[in-house]
């Protein structure tokens, strides 16, 4: 197995548990802490809707992640140890399958309130901007409320505006549904896709993911 196909210290990862009576058929965010060999390492303990979720030993989960220039890989792998040190939990892992390249552009999805902006072009060629607030990002897509609809399969410029930086981004609206909240000032859920998003932005945005669960959990938060 060639070498750069493995994960590295310091990269980021998802874990899937799809029979696990933990979390079923969702999806994790994590990070490589340290690589012991080919086949074991240590990784951060992984976190859901903003909450570490410690994984028993002896668990079986597959792990996913991104490689510059190459694509995404997982693999199969078992949990066979866990430990805390004053500020980290993590665990230790050991892979039990082959590598394997996936096709998956959704992954390390965040619920995250930031402003958003939607900019539309009507079919009289008038633009249309819509105010909205993002529920969840990922690097494949994300979730807004508005107050105005937006109609599905139009093509659509958003401009996400975190503390470091605006992402300004492509896509195309794939859900509009009423938003149920008791007491929002929001009418609208809308799902959008994000369109050929260059790798180098989607890096960014991971990592803007995982920065803001750091100061979650400095805070206290997570």
């Amino acid at each position: 197995m060639k070498k750069s196909m493995l994960p590295e210290i310091g990269m980021k990862i998802s874990i899937d548990l799809e029979n696990s009576k933990i979390i079923e058929n969702k999806q994790l965010v994590s990070q490589v802490m340290d690589i012991i060999d080919n086949y074991s390492m240590f990784i951060a303990m992984p976190i859901y809707k903003n909450v570490v979720t410690p994984i028993p030993v002896g668990e079986t989960i597959q792990i996913t992640y991104s490689k510059k220039s190459l694509g995404v890989y997982a693999f199969k792998a078992k949990v066979i140890g866990r430990k805390k040190t004053s500020d980290i939990s993590y665990m230790k892992v050991e892979r039990i399958g082959d590598v394997f390249k996936v096709q998956r552009r959704e992954f390390f999805r965040l619920d995250v309130v930031l402003n958003a902006k939607i900019r539309t072009i009507e079919l009289d060629d008038n633009e249309k901007v819509t105010l909205a607030l993002t529920k969840d990002i990922s690097g494949g897509g994300l979730r807004v409320i508005s107050k105005e609809p937006l109609k599905v399969g139009s093509m659509i410029e958003v401009s996400i505006e975190s503390e470091k930086e605006t992402f300004v981004l492509k896509g195309k609206i794939l859900r509009c549904m009423p938003y149920k909240d008791e007491g929002s000032r929001y009418d609208f859920d809308i799902g959008i896709s994000l369109d050929e998003v260059p790798e180098k932005i989607r890096e960014k945005i991971i990592s803007f993911i995982f920065d803001y669960q750091r100061k979650m959990r400095k805070k206290g938060l997570i």
